[in-house]
């Protein structure tokens, strides 16, 4: 049984456990998602591919979502300066689907 495994989406690496959802950076108009697998640990022994293991993990899409605001404030003493500035990231929310693939 997989216990979690380290993979790749978009050049930036995830740690996934299975039941649960995984935000990454946002994706547009895809319906499911392949992924690299780097690290996968299953039953206490430990995979660790040169780079990749073989085989994919497979997610599915459920939503497009925001994350908080991040509020910037800058201040300069004595200069009547302040600047306010936010950003809100956009996130795709994933769910692992398909966790079986061929073992190196």
């Amino acid at each position: 049984m997989l216990q979690y495994a380290v993979c790749e989406v978009n050049k930036k690496q995830y740690k996934v456990t299975p039941n649960k959802d995984l935000l990454i950076d946002f994706l547009d108009g895809e319906k499911e998602i392949e992924a690299g697998v780097l690290l996968l640990v299953e039953d206490g022994k430990i995979q660790i591919g040169n780079p990749y293991l073989k085989g994919k993990l497979k997610f599915k899409v459920m939503e497009q979502i925001k994350a908080d605001k991040i509020r910037v404030a800058k201040f300069h003493a004595k200069a009547n300066y302040r600047k306010v500035i936010g950003q809100r990231a956009k996130l795709t929310k994933v769910v692992l689907i398909d966790f079986s693939f061929h073992k190196s």
